[in-house]
């Protein structure tokens, strides 16, 4: 492969992702070895919540943006597309915060106060999940792969020695514990947004375009991810809802926390790869070829390796979540190559078919969480992972095929 621009962006982004998956199982270590599993389930299942909330927030604004980035004439009109973006977020953030309120609420009504307040102090450090959000998006359609590198590196490598220390000392608490990750993480962000600069004047004009690119793209995708990305959170309210405690929350998420990033891995091509995908009339076949090689080696080496891992860097209890991150490195694997496909579309506008793939895999994913965790548990949810990761690998697919060979997709029928 010849070692372009975009092959070096892809270098760096990978080696910042697999590093961050590095950092991330140092910090669930970190976080288990002072938390019992009742007790990390606890902070699990109030993160997931928030993080559900702020997903359905945003109304496709931010993948909009990103697009209007990626074809932007020049560095000003860049600038003033991210300003009006950070002001869609305040006002995201003023909405998620009166969400977590009720939820505090409604955990007081039902006599769970430990989790009430853990809802309340989530308030300070809640904007994360949203700036995390505008950061990926962003950097995308800027082609900022340094940025998107750093926000993948920096809020685990502050958070770790710091956790390290100040649990030894002082011992964890749930409280203490999300107060510290996500306030971490929000203000390395926050940062990180600022480094961009974004301006402020003259915003009524962009924020037309954005509105009118939003109705016909990033509308189409928020749609979409109601039925895919909000859907993932389900497994955890009904691990809940069905358990007896948080315990099987904690397995699951940590298992999602250690095999999450084998998802991104393969999308980080398309990532790199986005800005040139828009005048591209099909993926490059080395490009598509390169994906799957990545996403078939890591998930081989990574089952070979997960068990004796998990063995040796987490306490006895946990020893089960290597069984449960097995099963999702494969769904999360498949995944990761359709996400690569969904960049290349992304980039020509077809959100509608996007939102599509989302719908089958939405579907898949809130009747397994509910009906297959009811009847299993937390093998009912294992299962709904992969079965949904295959199905919207396969839609994108055939979506894909058809673009490139009539260029169209069939939006209105598979």
């Amino acid at each position: 492969m010849k070692f372009t621009k975009q092959t070096k962006q892809v270098v760096i982004l990978y080696a910042s992702t697999l590093s961050g998956v590095l950092l991330g199982v140092v910090a669930s270590i970190i976080n288990t070895r002072f938390l019992s599993p009742a007790d990390y389930g606890d902070v699990r299942y109030v993160q997931n919540i928030i993080n559900f909330i702020a997903s359905l927030l945003l109304f496709g604004y931010f993948l909009s943006g990103s697009r209007l980035l990626a074809i932007s004439s020049g560095e000003s009109e860049s600038r003033r597309i991210r300003g009006c973006m950070i002001v869609i977020l305040g006002g995201a953030l003023v909405v998620l915060i009166a969400g977590i309120l009720i939820c505090t609420g409604l955990q007081f009504a039902q006599g769970k106060d430990h989790i009430a307040h853990l809802f309340l102090l989530s308030v300070p450090v809640c904007a994360y999940p949203l700036f995390l959000n505008y950061v990926n998006t962003t950097a995308m359609g800027d082609n900022h792969i340094k940025r998107l590198a750093a926000a993948r590196l920096l809020p685990n490598l502050s958070y770790i020695p710091i956790a390290y220390l100040l649990y030894s000392q002082s011992g964890a608490t749930s409280s203490r514990m999300i107060l510290l990750q996500w306030g971490l993480a929000s203000l390395i962000l926050c940062l990180i947004i600022l480094s961009t600069r974004p301006r402020f004047k003259r915003l009524s004009p962009i924020f037309r375009t954005l509105n009118k690119e939003n109705k016909s793209y990033g509308l189409q995708l928020y749609y979409g991810s109601l039925a895919m990305v909000a859907t993932n959170y389900i497994a955890g309210i009904t691990l809940s809802l069905f358990g007896t405690d948080n315990t099987t929350v904690g397995f699951f998420t940590l298992a999602l926390t250690i095999t999450t990033p084998l998802q991104m891995l393969p999308a980080i091509i398309g990532t790199a790869y986005f800005k040139q995908f828009a005048t591209q009339p099909r993926i490059p076949h080395k490009v598509f070829q390169n994906t799957i090689l990545l996403a078939s080696a890591t998930c081989i080496l990574f089952i070979l390796l997960i068990k004796p891992l998990v063995s040796f860097l987490y306490s006895e209890p946990y020893s089960i979540v290597s069984t449960y991150a097995s099963w999702m490195a494969v769904g999360f694997s498949i995944h990761g190559v359709g996400d690569m496909i969904n960049r290349y579309l992304g980039s020509h506008g077809q959100g509608k078919v996007i939102r599509n793939s989302s719908y089958f895999c939405g579907a898949i994913k809130i009747s397994g969480y509910i009906l297959f965790v009811y009847l299993w548990g937390i093998n009912g949810a294992l299962l709904t992972n992969v079965l949904s990761s295959g199905v919207y690998f396969i839609t994108l697919f055939i979506y894909y095929t058809r673009f490139i060979k009539n260029g169209t997709t069939y939006a209105n029928g598979l």
